[in-house]
């Protein structure tokens, strides 16, 4: 009987998350229709925290040059650096 009722209890919870998080989305798209101060503040408030803009958190910068390059063997790419 109790593990009916935490079941119902978990899927009631688990369908009021969904519901909200599906509220907020709506929310924020019909801000961003309407534009203005609030989502200036939003999109400057994201880029603080670094969610505007997410890099490769290894920043392996010899991966991002050698990106496009054609290797040994292959006949698709950019042709390799000759420097």
């Amino acid at each position: 009987m109790n593990d009916d009722i935490a079941t119902a209890l978990r899927i009631l919870a688990g369908g009021g998350l969904v519901i909200l998080v599906s509220a907020l989305c709506w929310l924020a798209v019909q801000a961003a229709k309407r534009g203005g101060k609030g989502m200036r503040a939003a999109g400057a408030m994201m880029m603080l925290f670094g969610w505007g803009h997410m890099r490769d958190p290894r920043n392996d910068t010899v991966a991002e040059a050698n990106e496009g390059q054609a290797t040994k063997g292959e006949s698709a790419g950019d042709p390799p650096d000759r420097r």
